[in-house]
């Protein structure tokens, strides 16, 4: 929980395990959900669209395993923190952790 801008109130943000595909990668990890009230209907999915089609260039994940697409490797290269374009990204699925 953290404090919004004005220090007024709790603001729970939820993250979710997603699935992304580029070219060359598969990309799992936890991104951060915008807060529900800045979409009319909150589902987990409706928070995903919006997270993906707001405008942004960026989306951020945290505790990362990236994986090349073509070959398998022994140890896929995990980051606790990772800043991907949008424009790269093919899909973007919801995973069970």
């Amino acid at each position: 929980m953290t404090k919004d801008n004005k220090g007024n109130s709790d603001i729970e943000k939820e993250t979710i395990s997603v699935l992304l595909t580029t070219e060359e990668h598969l990309i799992r990890g936890k991104l951060q959900l915008p807060v529900p009230s800045v979409v009319e209907n909150p589902t987990i999915e409706n928070l995903l669209f919006y997270t993906l089609n707001c405008g942004n260039m960026f989306i951020s994940l945290k505790d990362c395993i990236i994986m090349n697409r073509e070959n398998v490797e022994y140890q896929p290269e995990r980051l606790p923190y990772y800043n991907i374009n949008l424009n790269i990204v093919h899909s973007c699925r919801i995973v069970e952790d």
